[in-house]
């Protein structure tokens, strides 16, 4: 049987290498820094590799890898420490040092500077020949309370980088061995924040006093309780029963004919009427000779009005009570031998006697 060896990684902390399986042949999966300080010892990381064959009992074997990591200048110096305390009153310097976690010649000497205005309150002088520390102090008497003081820190290679330090001015005098504190930072509360505070609440107290003045000018006016004596008001009610009424008043006036009454101005309202001149009527003349004249005028005057009786048309009546107690009235009947009457003077009776003429006059053919 062919011997055959697999191999793999034991330990690899940082979880950097990978290997094939059948080569043993190591590469890269992610970017190695030498300056993870958790990983790697003197610029050395250090990983475990186990080989295993395929006999019979299995044989194993295992090797030390490690990976001399070489320096790059991917960092810039940084202050330690970073947070300070001075004293208010004839405060002492602080010595900051310069840190950098790569190698010569990517390290020292540095260069310091103050930077975005942080030289109006503070200076600071190199401590060593080196140029690894500097000693920070402030330019005069500060006020009590927090300051950021932003520092640029450059290598020898130039490689830069600003840091902030936590600068803190405490009510005492020398060494700020014992920072006392105001009680507003104790709490938690900047400068800033008590201001904030302190103008809501003046806002507030504003708007409560023009509301108090808005409402003060507005005039309420009271109604009285009871009206005064010469306060007279009607009040008008409405009633919708009217009970059920008489039984000969039950019909509708409106479906009847209006009678001559109110001729000329009333028409006939069972069809529309046509658009004729009212036909004039001659009023009753004072001289008896002259009544016969009268008549004869009105009557062709009543020939030619369209709104005066009898109508060809069919009227509608509503119902008007129980029928009367008077019996009703028989048909007419004509004689029925009637060929010796002569009825052709009924044709000068006028329109309103043409439809007899043409029944017994001969008008009409049978």
């Amino acid at each position: 049987m062919e011997q055959r060896i697999t191999y793999r990684i034991w330990r690899d902390t940082a979880n950097w290498l990978e290997i094939n399986p059948d080569t043993g042949a190591i590469s890269t999966r992610a970017e190695l820094d030498r300056e993870d300080f958790e990983h790697v010892k003197n610029s050395t990381y250090t990983a475990l590799i186990i080989a295993t064959d395929n006999g019979s009992p299995v044989a194993t074997g295992t090797g030390t890898l490690l990976l001399i990591l070489s320096d790059v200048n991917d960092n810039g110096p940084v202050p330690e420490p970073r947070s300070l305390e001075f004293c208010q009153r004839n405060p002492q310097p602080h010595v900051i040092n310069i840190i950098d976690p790569d190698l010569p010649p990517n390290t020292s000497p540095f260069t310091a500077e103050l930077a975005h205005g942080a030289s109006v309150n503070w200076t600071f002088d190199y401590n060593d020949p080196a140029q690894e520390s500097i000693i920070l102090k402030p330019k005069k008497t500060l006020e009590l309370g927090d300051y950021k003081i932003n520092l640029k820190l450059t290598d020898n290679q130039n490689k830069d980088q600003v840091t902030t330090l936590e600068v803190y001015v405490c009510d005492c005098e020398g060494a700020a061995t014992i920072c006392k504190k105001a009680q507003y930072i104790e709490a938690g509360l900047e400068v800033p924040a008590i201001l904030g505070i302190l103008g809501g609440i003046l806002a507030l107290l504003i708007l409560i006093l023009l509301l108090l003045l808005f409402l003060r000018r507005r005039t309420v006016v009271k109604e009285p309780l009871l009206p005064p004596e010469d306060d007279t008001r009607d009040n008008v009610y409405y009633y919708d029963e009217e009970g059920g009424g008489e039984e000969d008043q039950d019909f509708d006036l409106s479906q009847l004919h209006r009678g001559l009454d109110a001729r000329p101005e009333v028409t006939r309202n069972d069809v529309a009427p046509t658009l004729l001149s009212v036909p004039q009527y001659r009023p009753r003349p004072a001289n008896p000779d002259e009544i016969g004249n009268f008549i004869d005028e009105n009557l062709k005057a009543a020939d030619s009005d369209p709104t005066a009786p009898p109508y060809d048309s069919l009227l509608v009546f509503d119902y008007e009570g129980s029928g009367s107690e008077a019996a009703s009235l028989s048909s007419l009947n004509s004689s029925e031998s009637d060929q010796d009457q002569d009825y052709d003077y009924l044709n000068e009776w006028g329109n309103r006697f043409k439809k007899l003429a043409d029944m017994y006059g001969g008008g009409e053919d049978d």
